[in-house]
């Protein structure tokens, strides 16, 4: 994603290319922009000249988004995510909590911040 956003209005980026640049495999980035374009962050185009690029400005594009589209839950906790069989758990509130601020801060972050 760093590398389409640096590449941003400036054409398509072949898979190759972006891996060779972050040095990943290429049966990894394709799964991974799988991922990413089932949840509509990138678009991709066939051909010669295609590629991927972004499907919105970096600007527009959470850090939460991206993290929930490659790794699911971010929760720190499982117990977060179910319904916790301990009805008074006084440390399930510590984790809401920390769940809360940790997507809250990834929300405000944003894709053009990590390419300054």
């Amino acid at each position: 994603m760093i590398q389409l956003a640096r590449n941003y209005n400036k054409g398509n980026l072949s898979l190759a290319t972006i891996a060779k640049k972050e040095n990943i495999s290429l049966g990894y980035l394709e799964k991974s922009m799988v991922q990413l374009k089932a949840k509509k962050l990138v678009k991709s185009t066939k051909g010669v000249k295609g590629g991927y690029v972004l499907a919105r400005a970096p600007s527009k594009i959470s850090i939460k988004e991206i993290l929930e589209a490659l790794e699911g839950t971010l929760s720190p906790f499982h117990c977060i995510d179910i319904k916790c069989p301990s009805e008074d758990c006084g440390a399930r509130k510590v984790w809401q909590k920390l769940d809360r601020e940790i997507k809250r801060t990834l929300e405000k972050m944003t894709l053009k911040e990590l390419i300054k």
